[in-house]
Protein backbone atom coordinates (compact mmCIF):
# COMPACT_ATOMS: atom_id res chain seq x y z
CA UNK A 1 0.00 0.00 0.00
CA UNK A 2 2.60 2.55 1.01
CA UNK A 3 4.36 1.62 -2.61
CA UNK A 4 1.12 2.66 -4.04
CA UNK A 5 0.14 5.82 -1.59
CA UNK A 6 3.70 6.83 -0.45
CA UNK A 7 3.50 10.00 1.93
CA UNK A 8 5.26 11.66 -0.54
CA UNK A 9 6.02 11.45 -4.75
CA UNK A 10 9.34 11.14 -5.34
CA UNK A 11 8.52 12.73 -8.84
CA UNK A 12 6.00 14.88 -7.93
CA UNK A 13 3.15 15.25 -11.51
CA UNK A 14 3.14 19.16 -13.07
CA UNK A 15 -0.29 19.04 -13.40
CA UNK A 16 -1.31 19.51 -9.51
CA UNK A 17 -4.21 21.33 -8.23
CA UNK A 18 -5.32 21.28 -4.64
CA UNK A 19 -6.89 18.69 -3.50
CA UNK A 20 -9.29 19.46 0.02
CA UNK A 21 -9.95 18.38 3.31
CA UNK A 22 -11.52 14.87 1.74
CA UNK A 23 -8.83 14.18 -0.77
CA UNK A 24 -6.22 11.52 0.41
CA UNK A 25 -3.30 14.04 -0.36
CA UNK A 26 -3.01 17.87 -0.12
CA UNK A 27 -2.84 18.18 -4.03
CA UNK A 28 -4.51 15.85 -6.87
CA UNK A 29 -2.99 14.89 -10.03
CA UNK A 30 -5.51 15.67 -13.29
CA UNK A 31 -5.16 14.32 -16.62
CA UNK A 32 -7.84 16.63 -18.35
CA UNK A 33 -10.05 19.47 -18.01
CA UNK A 34 -12.94 16.87 -17.34
CA UNK A 35 -10.96 15.45 -14.50
CA UNK A 36 -10.17 18.94 -13.44
CA UNK A 37 -13.93 19.87 -13.24
CA UNK A 38 -15.02 17.04 -12.08
CA UNK A 39 -12.62 17.31 -9.08
CA UNK A 40 -14.07 21.13 -8.24
CA UNK A 41 -17.36 20.58 -9.44
CA UNK A 42 -18.21 17.13 -7.98
CA UNK A 43 -15.87 15.51 -5.38
CA UNK A 44 -14.99 19.04 -3.28
CA UNK A 45 -18.67 20.23 -3.58
CA UNK A 46 -20.29 17.02 -2.20
CA UNK A 47 -21.08 17.19 1.66
CA UNK A 48 -20.91 13.62 1.40
CA UNK A 49 -17.69 12.34 0.29
CA UNK A 50 -15.77 11.64 3.12
CA UNK A 51 -12.10 10.62 0.99
CA UNK A 52 -11.22 10.51 -2.50
CA UNK A 53 -8.25 9.91 -4.09
CA UNK A 54 -6.74 9.63 -7.93
CA UNK A 55 -5.45 6.23 -8.69
CA UNK A 56 -1.76 6.32 -8.94
CA UNK A 57 -0.62 5.12 -12.24
CA UNK A 58 1.00 2.29 -11.06
CA UNK A 59 -2.25 0.77 -9.89
CA UNK A 60 -2.91 -1.37 -12.73
CA UNK A 61 -6.15 -3.89 -12.99
CA UNK A 62 -4.42 -7.14 -14.90
CA UNK A 63 -6.66 -7.16 -18.10
CA UNK A 64 -6.04 -9.85 -20.81
CA UNK A 65 -3.14 -9.16 -22.94
CA UNK A 66 -5.03 -7.90 -26.14
CA UNK A 67 -6.49 -4.92 -23.96
CA UNK A 68 -3.50 -4.31 -21.90
CA UNK A 69 -4.18 -3.29 -18.09
CA UNK A 70 -6.24 -0.67 -16.47
CA UNK A 71 -5.95 2.33 -14.42
CA UNK A 72 -9.13 3.71 -12.94
CA UNK A 73 -9.51 6.87 -12.27
CA UNK A 74 -11.13 8.10 -9.00
CA UNK A 75 -11.96 6.15 -5.81
CA UNK A 76 -14.64 7.73 -3.78
CA UNK A 77 -14.97 7.14 0.13
CA UNK A 78 -18.94 8.63 0.67
CA UNK A 79 -21.44 8.98 3.19
CA UNK A 80 -24.80 7.10 1.54
CA UNK A 81 -28.22 8.23 1.89
CA UNK A 82 -29.06 6.09 5.55
CA UNK A 83 -25.68 7.50 6.80
CA UNK A 84 -23.82 4.20 5.93
CA UNK A 85 -19.87 4.60 4.83
CA UNK A 86 -18.80 2.53 2.07
CA UNK A 87 -16.01 2.57 -0.32
CA UNK A 88 -18.40 1.79 -2.98
CA UNK A 89 -17.56 4.14 -5.45
CA UNK A 90 -15.03 3.97 -8.57
CA UNK A 91 -15.63 6.66 -11.08
CA UNK A 92 -13.98 6.93 -14.80
CA UNK A 93 -13.87 10.12 -16.21
CA UNK A 94 -14.28 10.59 -19.74
CA UNK A 95 -15.55 13.57 -22.27
CA UNK A 96 -17.97 11.17 -23.39
CA UNK A 97 -19.91 9.19 -21.20
CA UNK A 98 -20.96 7.43 -24.54
CA UNK A 99 -17.92 4.59 -24.43
CA UNK A 100 -19.16 3.78 -27.84
CA UNK A 101 -17.75 7.34 -29.00
CA UNK A 102 -15.02 7.16 -27.08
CA UNK A 103 -11.57 8.18 -29.44
CA UNK A 104 -9.60 5.21 -29.06
CA UNK A 105 -11.43 2.13 -29.36
CA UNK A 106 -9.10 -0.01 -26.69
CA UNK A 107 -10.78 3.06 -24.00
CA UNK A 108 -14.00 1.12 -24.40
CA UNK A 109 -12.71 -2.25 -24.61
CA UNK A 110 -10.63 -1.30 -20.98
CA UNK A 111 -13.54 -0.02 -19.65
CA UNK A 112 -16.31 -2.79 -20.34
CA UNK A 113 -13.63 -5.09 -18.60
CA UNK A 114 -13.36 -2.59 -15.76
CA UNK A 115 -17.52 -2.73 -15.19
CA UNK A 116 -17.07 -6.21 -15.33
CA UNK A 117 -14.53 -6.70 -13.20
CA UNK A 118 -15.70 -4.21 -10.59
CA UNK A 119 -19.64 -5.99 -10.87
CA UNK A 120 -17.80 -9.04 -9.97
CA UNK A 121 -16.14 -7.95 -6.57
CA UNK A 122 -19.16 -6.04 -5.66
CA UNK A 123 -17.68 -2.32 -6.51
CA UNK A 124 -19.97 0.42 -8.16
CA UNK A 125 -17.88 1.61 -10.88
CA UNK A 126 -19.29 3.74 -13.78
CA UNK A 127 -17.94 6.18 -16.62
CA UNK A 128 -18.78 9.97 -15.70
CA UNK A 129 -17.78 13.26 -17.20
CA UNK A 130 -17.80 16.51 -15.47
CA UNK A 131 -21.39 17.75 -16.13
CA UNK A 132 -22.89 14.16 -13.94
CA UNK A 133 -25.10 15.97 -11.29
CA UNK A 134 -25.37 12.41 -9.32
CA UNK A 135 -21.83 10.82 -10.08
CA UNK A 136 -22.99 8.59 -7.09
CA UNK A 137 -25.62 6.81 -8.59
CA UNK A 138 -24.96 3.34 -10.06
CA UNK A 139 -24.58 2.57 -13.83
CA UNK A 140 -27.74 1.48 -15.04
Amino acid sequence: VEELFPDTAKFPQKELISGSSASLYDHVQIDSDIEKNFLEKRLKEDDKVICYFKFPYRFKINMPKIIQNYNPDWGIIRVDEKRNVKLELVRETKGNIDTNLLQFRNEKRKIDCASKHFKAIGIDYRTVDDKVPNYWEPAN
